[in-house]
């Protein structure tokens, strides 16, 4: 996912950054650190709630902007769910600009 982020185009910028870069992310998943990498991905500047049932299952919520609902996402690994829900929520917002970047009403 890293990858497809560093390929973005410029006007999503904003939606992406700050972030934790490649070598970050390949430094935590050699430590088997998954879900930290995931976050560190993520960024500081979403909203993140991550939780897991008692049967096992994740649930992720990444809340981007306040204008776009946040991006759901259920997986049996945390990383997983909270990597879904950062990729659903990038195609809300993403879905509701324009060409220039900016938010259609």
């Amino acid at each position: 996912m890293a990858e497809i982020l560093d390929a973005a185009p410029a006007h999503y910028a904003p939606l992406i950054s700050p972030r934790a870069d490649a070598d970050r992310i390949a430094e935590l998943l050699a430590a088997d650190a998954p879900l930290c990498a995931a976050m560190e991905l993520v960024g500081p500047l979403c909203g993140v709630l991550l939780s897991r049932s008692a049967g096992g299952t994740a649930s992720g919520m990444v809340k981007i902007i306040d204008e776009v609902e946040e991006g759901n996402f259920f997986a049996e690994d945390p990383a997983i769910a909270l990597l879904g829900a950062y990729g659903t929520a990038l195609v809300a917002v993403i879905a509701r600009m324009d060409g220039n970047g900016r938010l259609t009403p």
